[in-house]
């Protein structure tokens, strides 16, 4: 699926969620003074006014890890992680809506920007770690370790992330109408959205358990260096981002106006803080810094020798000039005095 046209539709579904509290918000009378009681305030969709310090803070730490990743990009290039340096300007462009949102809590029209920067940024993020995955395992030339095709990792689970999130926005939608049976309807389908969202993502982290779990008995690869950390740093990634996934469901189970949407400080402390921690270990563990041409495993480093039993059938066939070379290769270890035992 083309990036473009997947942001396209995230945009659009992000656009169609925001609209639920806004539909909501506009058959309410809202107060004359926004401040007085933002609590009970039916026309502020968050019932309380941003935290000036902990949204300046947030701006700040997510533009610098932004400018460290376009350094990086800039010296070891990498066009397949631009989406995160994108997905982390645009938090940062979020918290900034949210800091301007403080002077205008009933605007309309400030919501849905704040909104839709806030909402496609993790996108982007786990975009990043769909893409980065089957990078990995390419580079190892070890997609046998894995049930799914590298080359196709990242689009199954994109394709899976726009479509949970649609279903989310198509809930939302419903959720927002006047009669009751719609809205119980249109919330349940919501929260459907986001535990297919949160299923998928638990599959994926399956998916890095199981070319670890693979990996560790093959000798050969696990002894290669350079790519574990950077492995680790993805493992690490998805424990941020499936914390910040079980808050979101949780946290949207209990309506749009639940103890934890209205309390800032859990969407501080169990969504933008293990977003920003999740992906700031790629500002050390830049891929492209890692898996370079001269670490990429060749598929004639291969040898069938270093496999026992059923693991034989794992190993790629070794190959020269287009045919097997298993016959040469001993006659050269002959040669050479190695081939004895």
């Amino acid at each position: 699926m083309p990036r473009s046209r997947s942001a396209l539709l995230y945009a659009v579904a992000a656009l169609s969620a925001a609209s639920t509290v806004l539909a909501a918000r506009s058959r309410d009378v809202c107060p004359e003074d926004p401040y007085l009681d933002p609590a009970n305030d039916q026309c502020n969709p968050f019932r309380y006014v941003p935290s000036l310090g902990l949204n300046a803070a947030a701006c700040a730490l997510y533009f610098a890890v932004a400018l460290a990743f376009t350094y990086n990009q800039f010296r070891y290039r990498g066009r397949y992680f631009l989406c995160l340096v994108i997905g982390t300007f645009t938090a940062g462009i979020g918290f900034i809506l949210r800091l301007t949102f403080r002077k205008t809590l009933h605007s309309s029209g400030g919501y849905i920007a704040m909104y839709l920067f806030v909402v496609l940024s993790p996108c982007a993020f786990l975009a990043a770690d769909y893409i980065l995955l089957g990078r990995i395992v390419n580079h190892l030339d070890a997609g046998r370790y894995l049930f799914i095709n590298p080359s196709k990792v990242s689009t199954i689970f994109i394709i899976s992330d726009i479509v949970t999130f649609l279903i989310q926005a198509v809930g939302g939608g419903t959720s927002s109408a006047r009669d009751q049976k719609a809205r119980d309807i249109g919330v349940r389908i919501f929260l459907a959205g986001l535990a297919a969202q949160l299923l998928s993502f638990l599959l994926f982290s399956l998916l890095w358990v199981v070319f670890l779990y693979r990996a560790r008995k093959d000798e050969f690869l696990w002894k290669r260096s350079g790519w574990k950390p950077l492995y680790f740093a993805l493992g690490f990634t998805c424990i941020c981002f499936l914390i910040r996934s079980f808050f979101r469901t949780i946290e949207l189970s209990e309506g749009y106006a639940g103890h934890l949407s209205i309390h800032e400080k859990y969407y501080m402390g169990l969504d933008a803080l293990p977003l920003f921690v999740g992906i700031a270990v790629y500002v050390w563990y830049w891929p492209y810094r890692i898996l370079t041409p001269e670490t990429k495993v060749q598929r004639s480093e291969w040898s069938n020798e270093q496999y026992s039993g059923d693991d034989t059938e794992l190993a790629p066939p070794v190959r020269e000039h287009g045919s097997p070379n298993t016959s040469a290769t001993l006659a050269d270890d002959d040669m050479n005095g190695e081939g004895k035992k």
